[in-house]
């Protein structure tokens, strides 16, 4: 098997991988349901500017004033085209990161040659982070593509001084902060400063175009800042986020990072510095070590140039990254998700150290990362071992005829000793990481899933026939389960359940173990119709994922039936 051929194969899989976490697992409370159920609100009214969402405590609507437009209405494309549900809902967030891949491709292939590009688009595409947030779909895989397709066309325009470059550059970066916010151009921002400044080039930084290309950049914004104006900025008189006079114009350009980098609107979780620096270890596996090398081999060749080495290196990956990195580790608000804008970047800085590992001839520090690689994988493939052998036992013959095929592949890739060292760490690596995630994908996330009360107990509801208007929510909001019985289920207290059984209604009440406690003390004749688990599946313990301990504190979800002589 020669080297393309390998390299067609890997990503055969890695489409394979991405389309299965695409349609399999459920959407996981909380951040990807709640994202889920706000575009489903949009889809329902058919109303593309009006961005809607339910109190957690009581269930009441309010003006949601937190994430821009484009996540809702890639969503509400995707609904269009396949139908309300998670595959809609994902769609778009897993193409754009597709796009993200291929601009990876060509940018390294600008910055170095081909090889670099090549490498650089399969450690983005199977690093743990991104492969993660193309299932568990939030913001970030939008903002992540949108300000690498922005950043490449950009440099593409520093190189060559062309207005087309710059207009798409811009107008993919009005994509990216209409994702996210400010976060994208700072990041852009910097990583072109350094850019030109690597490379000595003045003219470049001073050229007039810059400025002239922000009205584009406005221009691209527009239909984003129009709909917050007319939410927003036109009616002073709501209430949003605990005051008065809020501007959703201002919001999209400035405070959406600034609260989050300074902590205002009590913003504040995760503020001590360390936090991305130990976060990276585990997010950008299995690469993480061809990054953590390759930064320190640089600084180390810096400190002995005592800088000026500065000039003879491409920047944009190493020292643009790295001040973004810094400043957003002062921030008083940050979440792990928060570094996958910087990966693309960091993947071809990590494809470019090796690369100049195998053109410096240094043979032996590439054997020395492939010995360590191996090592990688295989702690990767015992945890697997344990995943489906133990914690969650495999069943399905079809996902370990899938696992079979991978792991062929990986087995064959293993024991090869044609083709350049280089390639064989890109592809070995790449595979294994891809054989984990196929593993999750189709096998340990649907499980767990099974475990989510609201999604569960949507599916059940479904299955018995129940009739979704007479749910109730006695108690807080489930996304999950508006999501999936596609409607946003009320919630009642106990004076509304008076009311409604009076009116000769009988109510299917939705709680958790405590909340049902309290029900049944008020009435006894409530009925179990249907209990499932409740376990925060985006917060696993090591309790729950011992088979032998699963079942002894498991949380509850039971869903209620009362009827009119139920009345005390």
């Amino acid at each position: 098997m020669n080297t393309n051929t390998s390299y067609r194969i890997v990503w055969a899989i890695a489409l394979m991988v991405l389309t299965f976490g695409l349609v399999m697992p459920p959407l996981m409370d909380y951040d990807a349901a709640q994202i889920g159920t706000i575009s489903m609100s949009m889809y329902q009214r058919n109303d593309w500017l009006t961005i809607l969402n339910r109190h957690y405590v009581g269930g009441a609507w309010y003006d949601y004033l937190d994430k821009p437009h484009l996540v809702y209405w890639s969503a509400m494309a995707g609904y269009k085209i396949f139908g309300l549900g998670h595959l809609g809902m994902r769609f778009f967030s897993v193409l754009s990161t597709l796009l993200a891949a291929y601009g990876i491709a060509k940018l390294g292939s600008r910055l170095y040659n081909k090889e670099v590009g090549r490498w650089a688009s399969l450690i983005f595409i199977t690093s743990q982070a991104i492969m993660l947030a193309n299932h568990d779909v939030r913001t970030d895989s939008l903002l992540t593509s949108f300000t690498l397709l922005s950043i490449w066309q950009l440099v593409v325009f520093a190189d060559t001084r062309k207005w087309p470059p710059l207009i798409a550059g811009f107008l993919f970066l009005a994509l990216a902060v209409a994702s996210k916010g400010l976060i994208a151009a700072v990041v852009a921002g910097s990583v072109i400063f350094f850019y030109l400044i690597g490379k000595k080039d003045w003219q470049g930084i001073f050229n007039w175009k810059w400025p002239a290309a922000i009205l584009i950049f406005l221009a691209g914004l527009s239909p984003f800042l129009y709909a917050y104006y007319l939410q927003f900025d036109m009616h002073p008189e709501k209430l949003v986020n605990g005051s008065y006079g809020n501007s959703g114009v201002k919001f999209l350009l400035w405070s959406h990072s600034v609260d989050r980098f300074s902590g205002n609107r009590n913003l504040v979780a995760s503020p001590e510095f360390s936090f991305f620096f130990h976060t990276i270890l585990w997010a950008f596996l299995p690469w993480t070590v061809l990054l953590v090398t390759g930064v320190f081999s640089r600084g180390k060749e810096l400190w002995k140039t005592r800088f000026a080495s500065f000039f003879s290196r491409e920047q944009l990956s190493f020292a643009g990254v790295w001040a973004i990195f810094i400043l957003m580790s002062f921030a008083k608000f940050k979440l792990p998700h928060y570094l996958n804008i910087l990966f693309p970047l960091m993947s071809i800085f990590s494809a470019a150290w090796l690369w100049q590992l195998r053109e410096n001839g240094r043979s032996k520090t590439i054997r020395q990362i492939y010995r360590v690689q191996k090592g990688i994988i295989a702690i990767l493939l015992c945890v697997l071992m344990l995943i489906i052998f133990w914690s969650f036992p495999l069943k399905s013959p079809w996902v370990a005829l899938g696992i079979l095929g991978i792991s062929v592949s990986l087995w064959q890739l293993w024991r090869q000793d044609r083709g350049g060292m280089a390639d064989r760490v890109v592809l070995l690596t790449a595979t294994a990481a891809l054989l984990v995630n196929f593993v999750l994908n189709t096998h340990f996330y649907p499980t767990i899933s099974k475990y989510q009360g609201g999604s569960t107990m949507a599916g059940l509801i479904k299955a018995q026939g129940i009739d979704t208007g007479s749910v109730y929510l006695y108690g807080k909001v489930v996304r999950s389960l508006d999501f999936y019985t596609q409607r946003f289920t009320p919630v009642i207290d106990s004076a509304g359940i008076s009311r409604e059984l009076s009116k000769g209604r009988t109510l299917r009440l939705y709680t958790t173990e405590n909340s049902g406690d309290t029900l049944r003390m008020q009435y006894p004749r409530a009925r179990a119709v249907i209990s499932t688990p409740n376990q925060k599946i985006t917060r696993l313990k090591l309790s729950f994922l011992n088979p032998a301990k699963r079942e002894e504190s498991m949380p509850k979800a039971v869903l209620y039936e009362l009827r009119p002589e139920g009345i005390p």
